[in-house]
């Protein structure tokens, strides 16, 4: 007589366990540098050009979609929003376009800090919320570090550009750096 309840515990408890280890992606779309789109649905899937990727959650606040030989890195701010980086063939990265990315479109009261109504851009350079995700692919591009192995900072206004500055594990201990940007934007080097 017990054996109908036991299994509706077991069949519950599987559910609730299957909902916790979903991984909770937000909702965005993206274009990415060779013509690659990328649309996820809150809590996912993610979908490349139009292909359902595999997920993979890292933790709460770092995914991974791949398809093939792209990687789609989604790093999630402390507000929700998404910063989006794709690792491809050949050693090609780089940062992709949110579209109605909260992050660089924050309000900011002061009207001097990390976002404006509208994304901050100088001339062409990289929008001022997306220097960490673009520094986390070129560190990632010249030490041969994964993306989710690597930590960034908030960009600084630094004598006449912007730096990021940032760490990873390099075998030895912690490697530190810092990823240089003109004013305008536009990245200049890692030291």
């Amino acid at each position: 007589m017990h054996k109908p309840i036991f299994t509706a515990v077991l069949v519950a408890a599987g559910a609730l366990f299957a909902s916790a280890a979903e991984a909770k992606v937000p909702f965005f779309n993206a274009a990415c540098p060779g013509r690659v789109s990328v649309h996820a649905d809150e809590g996912g899937p993610v979908f490349i050009n139009g292909r359902e990727a595999r997920l993979k959650r890292f933790n709460n606040n770092y995914y991974e979609a791949r398809l093939g030989r792209l990687t789609i890195s989604v790093s999630v701010n402390r507000d929700g929003s998404p910063d989006v980086s794709y690792t491809g063939p050949g050693g090609a990265n780089g940062v992709c376009r949110v579209k109605g990315d909260r992050a660089a479109q924050m309000q900011d009261e002061d009207g001097g800090g990390y976002g404006e109504s509208r994304p901050r851009r100088r001339s062409d350079g990289v929008a001022l919320g997306m220097m960490p995700a673009y520094c986390r692919g070129e560190v990632s591009a010249q030490f041969r570090v994964r993306p989710s192995r690597i930590t960034t900072n908030r960009p600084f206004m630094s004598g006449r550009g912007y730096v990021v500055q940032g760490n990873y594990p390099d075998g030895k201990g912690t490697a530190f750096f810092n990823c240089w940007f003109d004013k305008g934007g536009n990245f200049v080097s890692i030291n």
